[in-house]
Order: structure tokens, then sequence, then C-alpha cells
């Protein structure tokens, strides 16, 4: 299986110490455990090195599944910047320039899911257990909010 591995540097604001970290976005691969009436969904692996946990990430054709999986690698960095940690290259230590989230991104993301007319009601609800379980566990720095918005 084909991977994309980005490397980089995560140091917490005034803090000296810094890790090496990674995150690994795997090949679209098709999910053949459940069949939708529109057929098979795409699933993408995400791991994250610092929390040490893989994440599916789901989608209806290999392109939307790739692109979201690495939209949600982007999300997760962004709420690390959120969170005071500083992310940076592994070479030169420059730190990334990522936009920071504004405060309803969350709802934005989960609102558009819950609004997206492709997907059935089941499949909805199934999406967003999904997000619950994934990052609603004591680990993830975003569970209050996750289990609030769904």
């Amino acid at each position: 299986m084909k991977t994309i591995k980005i490397q980089y540097l995560l140091r917490k604001l005034n803090d000296e110490l810094e890790s090496l970290e990674y995150i690994t976005v795997a090949e679209p691969k098709i999910d053949k455990s459940q069949k939708f009436a529109w057929g098979y969904r795409y699933v993408c692996e995400v791991y994250f090195s610092e929390t040490k946990k893989n994440f599916p990430y789901y989608g209806i054709n290999p392109v939307d599944t790739l692109l979201g999986a690495s939209e949600f690698a982007k999300i997760h960095c962004q709420i690390l910047l959120r969170n005071g940690y500083i992310i940076g290259e592994v070479e030169s230590k420059e730190p990334w320039k990522l936009e920071k989230l504004g405060d309803n991104f969350l709802q934005e993301k989960i609102n558009k899911l819950k609004d997206n007319p492709n997907i059935s009601q089941e499949e909805k609800q199934k999406i967003l257990e999904i997000i619950k379980d994934s990052f609603g566990g004591k680990e993830s720095p975003i569970k209050d909010k996750i289990r609030d918005l769904i």
C-alpha cells in the first residue's frame, strides 16, 4: 500500500523540547464491509504519530477520499496550533504557515456533512458516530466540542 508521509517538528509554545512527528495518509481503497445503494465507500487511513492513532476517512470516490483525508490532516495541524503548539519544518525548523481556525470551524464542517443531499440520513448518522468515536475519545483535544456538536 502506498502512503504519503509528512514529517514535522512539534513544540509547545515557550518550551525548548521538540519532537519529530509525522502524519501518514494511506492510499484510498474500497471498504467492502458495507454496500450502500450507490455502491461501496472508499477509505483512507490517516495516522498521527503524536497520538499514535489511525483514523479512517471515508468518501464516495478515491479522489474525494484522498482530498478529504488531506483536509482532515490540515485541520489536525490547525488544532495543534490553536492549542499552543508550533509546527516547523524538519531541516530548517522554520514554522509552517497555516491559517488559524475560527471558533466555529467544527460547526461548519459538521453542518456541511449534515446538509449534504448526496448522503442518506442513515449514512450521515453512521459517519457522525464514526467522528464521535474517533475524535470524542479521552485523548482528543476536541472531544467536548465534538460531542456537543453531534
